[in-house]
């Protein structure tokens, strides 16, 4: 196989939840060797997510489509922390490493041994990225966070909604998509430092941060006017009409956003209002805006005569910016643009054979990514990585399976006793 984008550099994972998982996701489908630290006491939280259509099926920790999502590729040891032998494998597997990634509470891992001074001691070139809710100063380091807070607190959730009804969430962990991201370009930008300066450093990163930074446009209106800005819902205060109208079919819509004159034209020829294209009242943006009401009742009676996919179709081919509202379905099944990019991703797994995952977009030409794997049990390649990576003999690994450092299961038990 090709080489690809980040081979050889080597990663340990202490992580939960997805912001800081994701970036490993990432590294490790560019190729980076990921190792992610887990114990049965605290396993990684996705393992225990069960579908929601397949309740029935109970908890089955290599099973879970969010453990494939944020997780294939890595590989996986399980260590008990609070054992000194077991922080002493951690910080071995550090000094090999290029790279951490920890988004535990504040403080977690200073009371593990695991502060970035224990960090560096054992790797003076290490990178370390901590990704925690709120940051490590200020008033608020000790609380604790997950997207749906984080997202509430950094005013996404108030500007989402209706303006005569409340803010709404995204139904989602935002947050922890958006830390990551930032997480990982920090990362990289720290990777080229280092390989020009040779120093290695330490990324804090705080979520609510990363999240408020989205919300750009919005924070510089309170403060070009001192003012909050509007909850707007569907509607823009740019681009009339701009909103998400009912097609035919049970809860079908699609989404139309007109920004000029040449596509509102388009518009008005395509829905069979052709003298409001000459009309005065609607030529400039702000005309348009005041009889959103009128305008929006006129698209609606045209696209709620079509199917979405049919209504789109036409509206681009018109020249006018328009998207079917798409579930995951659609998206899927019926979605030829992202079948014929191949987005989804086939990834063997060790349980299932194969299955289908949603690709990681990034757009690589010359070194385009791969998921090697998915479905890795607790300490799945306990012996591959303190053995084979990290140079325990058997004899070492066996004491420190007998200590209680290295936990294995009772299948691992079973395939390394002798018959």
């Amino acid at each position: 196989m090709d080489p690809q984008a980040l081979e050889g550099l080597k990663a340990v994972e202490f992580t939960q939840g997805m912001a800081g998982p994701w970036i490993g996701r990432m590294l490790a489908y560019c190729g980076a060797e990921v190792v992610r630290i887990e114990s049965h006491r605290v396993p990684g939280v996705v393992r225990l997510y069960i579908p929601p259509a397949a309740e029935d099926r109970r908890v089955q920790p290599e099973m879970s489509p969010w453990f494939t999502d944020w997780d294939a590729g890595k590989l996986f040891v399980a260590l008990d922390l609070k054992r000194p032998a077991g922080v002493e494998l951690a910080l071995r597997l550090v000094g090999r490493a290029d790279l951490v990634v920890e988004n535990h509470r504040f403080g977690a891992m200073d009371k593990l041994g695991l502060g970035w001074e224990s960090l560096r001691d054992a790797n003076p070139g290490l990178i370390a990225i901590s990704s925690s809710g709120f940051g490590e100063d200020g008033l608020h380091p000790g609380y604790v966070s997950w997207g749906p807070n984080v997202e509430a607190m950094s005013g996404m959730a108030w500007l989402g909604g209706f303006p005569e009804r409340e803010g709404a969430m995204t139904q989602y962990a935002y947050p922890d998509s958006l830390s990551a991201l930032h997480g990982l370009f920090a990362v990289l930008c720290a990777l080229d430092h280092r390989e020009r300066t040779g120093q290695g450093q330490r990324i804090s990163l705080a979520q609510l941060e990363t999240t408020l930074a989205m919300i750009g446009p919005e924070m510089m209106d309170q403060l070009a006017h001192d003012r909050a800005p509007e909850r707007l819902g569907n509607r823009s205060l740019y681009r009339v009409p701009q909103g998400c109208y009912p097609c035919a079919g049970e809860d079908r819509y699609c989404v139309i956003s007109v920004s000029n004159p040449p596509e509102w034209r388009a518009l008005c020829a395509l829905i069979g209002k052709h003298a409001w294209a000459e009309d005065p009242r609607f030529e400039a943006s702000a005309g348009r805006q005041a009889e959103a009401d009128t305008i929006d009742e006129a698209i609606a009676r045209w696209t709620r005569e079509r199917p979405p996919h049919d209504a789109v179709e036409q509206l681009q081919g018109a020249g006018i910016p328009a998207g079917v509202v798409q579930d995951t379905e659609d998206q899927y099944r019926r979605d030829p643009h992202l079948a014929e990019r191949g987005y989804f991703e086939t990834i063997p797994h060790l349980k299932k054979g194969e299955v289908v995952a949603p690709g990681i977009p990034l757009g690589l030409t010359g070194t385009p990514g791969r998921t090697t794997r998915a479905g890795a049990a607790m300490g799945e390649d306990n012996e591959r990585v303190f053995c084979e990576l990290l140079g325990l003999s058997e004899a070492e690994y066996a004491r420190y399976v007998d200590a209680g450092a290295i936990e294995v299961s009772e299948n691992q038990e079973a395939e390394s006793s002798p018959a």
